[in-house]
């Protein structure tokens, strides 16, 4: 009869074990309670979002360094330009919140501002991208090489070309000044807008190193003919959206962009600035950049050296809409039809970098008098 009854247990055993699985169970809890690592990229509104999934690119773009590091990137798609981004980290600069930033292009790092906010940091990997690229961009290393590309002038082939406006094939700003095609022109804004700001200095670059002339002159002319736009968005929502405004500032990808999503030979063509025999046309390239005492600096580095790998490069080209930095990148078929940085003369050399630095806040300055005179 007596084993018809359960042993007794000795007791240190029970509390051993009651202690072993609280141990486990205060384990894990503690595991999955400990927040992982946040790491804040900041960029403007658009990067990455031009593609077939922008509601699942982050994931696929980032989520393997998240996997790899433990740690939870945040995209933080501010709706300004890098400008306004500047401006965002300078008002942070006491207390940062942003570990890396992507956007600053070769233009607004030559500002004091820009480099304020930032520290220089040369990835491991950096023989990814050309040595002229990085020295175009920031040759002190401000600045990595993210994406780049030509900002040009774009027109619909079906409203305007080459038949009706033979000029557009070799097109000067002599041209460009006449009212028909001056009243055609959709700008974006040079204080607020990157792509307006490497148009603007397209100008200057060719008034004062392949003309000779003063680069105000040009600006008196077309003042009350163009349409000023305050971004990239809405110069493009005015030239898709207003037959009269059939020229716009854009990139040299946009006909890729036309040809990809539309199955056939791209609705809209490019207009690159002919002189001496050559085309022309400014080189933006955008960066990357480690946040000047962010809250974590070695995973931003490492961040920025995976931003170089194929597994960020290759899905630029059609989500970003511009050549990826790294040279080995595959290109899709699109791209044929890209004005491709490489067969035109870039603006940028015409203009040396410390003659920009010296003279962009007063080159602004006279634009807006001759604007709002």
């Amino acid at each position: 009869m007596m084993d018809e009854y359960p042993r007794r247990r000795d007791p240190r055993k029970i509390v051993l074990a009651l202690v072993v699985v609280v141990a486990i169970v205060v384990a894990a809890f503690a595991f999955f309670a400990t927040p992982k690592p946040k790491i804040y990229v900041y960029t403007y509104d658009s990067l990455l979002m031009w593609g077939d999934n922008p509601d699942t690119i982050d994931d696929v773009v980032f989520g393997p360094f998240e996997q790899q590091y433990g740690v939870d990137i945040e995209i933080v798609r501010l709706n300004t330009d890098a400008s306004g981004i500047v401006s965002r980290l300078v008002a942070e600069a006491e207390n940062p919140i942003a570990d890396v930033v992507i956007g600053i292009d070769n233009i607004l790092i030559l500002q004091e501002q820009a480099r304020q906010v930032l520290t220089p940091y040369t990835p491991s990997n950096l023989d990814l991208v050309s040595s002229e690229l990085v020295n175009i961009l920031d040759p002190d290393h401000y600045l990595t090489p993210f994406d780049y590309g030509v900002v040009a002038l774009i027109y619909e082939r079906n409203l305007i070309n080459e038949t009706t406006n033979p000029e557009l094939g070799n097109l000067t700003f002599a041209d460009l000044a006449q009212p028909a095609l001056a009243s055609s022109l959709v700008i974006e804004n040079p204080r607020l807008s990157s792509p307006g700001l490497a148009f603007f200095l397209s100008e200057v670059a060719v008034y004062h190193s392949i003309l000779s002339q003063d680069w105000r002159d040009w600006w008196y002319q077309v003042r009350d003919k163009i349409d000023v736009q305050e971004g990239w968005s809405e110069a493009w929502s005015k030239w898709s959206e207003d037959p009269t405004r059939n020229i716009m500032v854009s990139y040299g990808t946009d006909p890729a962009y036309s040809a990809y999503y539309s199955g056939t030979a791209p609705h809209t063509a490019i207009a690159l600035f002919h002189y001496n025999d050559a085309d022309y046309a400014w080189l933006q390239v955008e960066g990357i950049g480690l946040v000047k005492n962010g809250p974590h600096p070695d995973i931003a580095k490492a961040f920025i050296d995976y931003c170089l790998t194929d597994a960020v490069q290759s899905h630029i080209a059609l989500n970003q809409w511009m050549f990826p930095a790294a040279s080995s990148t595959t290109l899709p078929d699109a791209y044929q039809y890209a004005v491709h940085p490489d067969d035109v003369a870039p603006l940028n050399t015409l203009l040396d970098r410390s003659l920009i630095q010296a003279n962009l806040t007063d080159w602004l300055d006279q634009y807006d008098a001759i604007m709002t005179g």
